[in-house]
């Protein structure tokens, strides 16, 4: 964000939200947030992403998400609302912007200030009291300067001439050696080569700052300016920013997350891919207990054997006749080294069930993870993202200090009429889980793609119809192989059984469910049925 589209910013603020009192705070991204004030059509919006930093008033909405991994954030929400915003201010041509507000409590009033600076590729937002003094703060320090709770505010440093206050000659002086002018950015010193074109530009900055009468205008690709350069300039609207500017943003903040929560996914399921060959490793050798009591069964058959400091003996095994290698300890006799298989059996032969148990948990753990990583694939908006991250955190697969986040409007379930019957289906784990455990009743028919990831589908069966019509069924294993882990026009087979045979004991994952006395139909993907 330039200097004067930092600028026009601030003075749009002025025009919609002086004397505007606030009524809430959401969140957008990990990086970015808007404030909304009562009878006002606008909301600020804020992003403090180094790729895209931007403060603007904005009429469109934007998704908000249930977070409360930024502490600053969470302090605005609590903070904010009621607050009044009395005015706004900022230093000529510096990205640092004063919004000032007044808290009105009864005959008690009390004053804050928000600062938000856009500086190099630092962009802070510091919370602060009347006199300065740092209360919260979203921070990128600089080496050269902190930002502390309890400390004074102390704003960056500038050392170069401003164009907006300068004596034009100073500022020509620096033109002409190309040296650094306050708001003369990489862009424009490619636009301005000359130094009449450069007063000129000098005189449109001031006058357009002066008068209030600004236009948008988009130079080359990303670069807009609240005024007209030269004629390589294409108007443009507030529509064309915020598509430009924040939804491009929000976008590739959305991907960013995405691919961020899925390398995490992808981490701990290859560690239980690695588990689950480690452990069947150690239940082919606890399986192998036999081959103990066999060896323990020829030493006690052979009672006369020499096995005392030898490290194996050879000798024809009592149920096959056929040699038998037997690795011994040299230190004990025959009786000894047989006692000794005899307790690696006795172990092996325990073990086995344990193993297998842990087997059965790891497999419906790798079941989870490619059900997780199918959620995350599939997730389009911020909120559905944001859900299947709370599963992800709620089953400890990310491991945070913070809070977890309360579910308010974010429904992780799709509501759908087939054929005149109520249908709901999961949009992720957590959304399976809520259909079929909170949802359905026992008469309900339950929908599964058969061993793959799929979303949960429950058939209301309010009358308790034993025999549904199959065109009903077809139409909602459809709905079900639209949302599995398929390719296009790959058939799938689609399981379905009353819900009175699904059952989820206590500590199974989030959206995993155990189910019986099923059928299957057969639909392709692409296919309706």
């Amino acid at each position: 964000m330039n200097h004067y589209f930092f600028k026009y910013s601030i003075e749009q603020i002025k025009t919609f939200f002086s004397l505007k009192r606030i009524t809430s705070v959401s969140i957008h991204s990990l990086s970015s947030f808007s404030i909304r004030f009562k009878n006002c059509n606008h909301s600020l919006y804020i992003d403090l992403s180094p790729q895209n930093s931007i403060i603007i008033p904005i009429k469109r909405e934007i998704s908000a998400i249930s977070s409360n991994d930024v502490p600053f954030f969470m302090f605005l929400k609590k903070k904010l609302p009621g607050l009044i915003l009395t005015s706004a201010a900022q230093r000529n041509s510096e990205r640092v912007a004063y919004l000032y507000f007044e808290d009105i409590r009864g005959s008690i009033i009390n004053n804050f200030i928000i600062i938000v600076e856009m500086v190099g590729r630092f962009s802070n937002v510091i919370f602060t009291d009347s006199n300065y003094i740092v209360q919260q703060a979203y921070k990128h320090t600089e080496i050269s300067r902190t930002i502390a709770p309890h400390k004074k505010y102390e704003p960056p440093l500038v050392d170069m001439p401003d164009m907006l206050v300068d004596d034009i000659g100073k500022l020509i002086a620096r033109f002409r050696h190309n040296e650094n002018i306050l708001g003369m950015d990489g862009n424009l010193r490619k636009m301005i080569k000359k130094e009449e074109d450069f007063i000129n530009f000098v005189e449109t900055v001031r006058k357009t700052f002066k008068s209030h009468d600004f236009s948008l205008y988009l130079y080359g690709k990303k670069h807009i300016y609240p005024f007209k350069i030269n004629d390589n300039a294409k108007k443009i609207d507030d529509d064309f920013v915020f598509e430009y500017l924040i939804l491009q943003s929000e976008k590739n903040d959305f991907l960013n997350r995405k691919k961020n929560l899925k390398s995490i996914a992808v981490k701990r399921f290859n560690s239980l891919k690695r588990r689950l060959e480690k452990i069947k490793n150690e239940l082919q050798n606890a399986e192998d207990a036999e081959t103990f009591r066999v060896i323990a069964e020829n030493l006690i058959s052979n009672p006369k054997l020499k096995v005392l400091y030898k490290q194996e003996i050879v000798i024809k095994d009592i149920y096959s006749s056929e040699d038998l290698t037997i690795k011994l300890n040299p230190k004990l006799n025959v009786f000894e080294n047989a006692q000794m298989y005899f307790k690696k059996y006795k172990k092996a032969k325990k073990s086995v069930k344990i193993i297998k148990n842990r087997l059965k948990e790891t497999c419906l753990e790798i079941e989870f993870m490619e059900q997780i990583l199918f959620d995350i694939e599939n997730a389009g908006t911020q909120s559905e993202l944001e859900d299947v991250r709370e599963t992800m955190i709620s089953e400890s697969v990310i491991r945070t200090r913070t809070k977890r986040t309360k579910h308010t409007n974010y429904l992780p379930y799709e509501h759908k009429k087939i054929m005149g019957f109520d249908v709901y289906i999961g949009k992720n784990a957590r959304g399976n889980d809520y259909v079929t455990m909170k949802l359905a009743n026992k008469y309900d028919l339950w929908f599964h793609a058969h061993s793959r990831p799929s979303a949960h589908l429950i058939l209301k069966n309010h009358s308790r119809l034993q025999n549904i019509d199959d065109n009903v069924k077809m139409a909602c294993a459809y709905e079900v192989a639209l949302r599995t882990k398929a390719a296009d026009g790959e058939k799938i087979n689609v399981d379905y059984t009353f819900v009175k045979n699904i059952k989820k004991p206590k500590g199974l994952k989030v959206g995993l469910v155990f189910y019986s006395d099923f059928k299957s139909i057969r639909v392709k993907k692409d296919e309706p049925g």
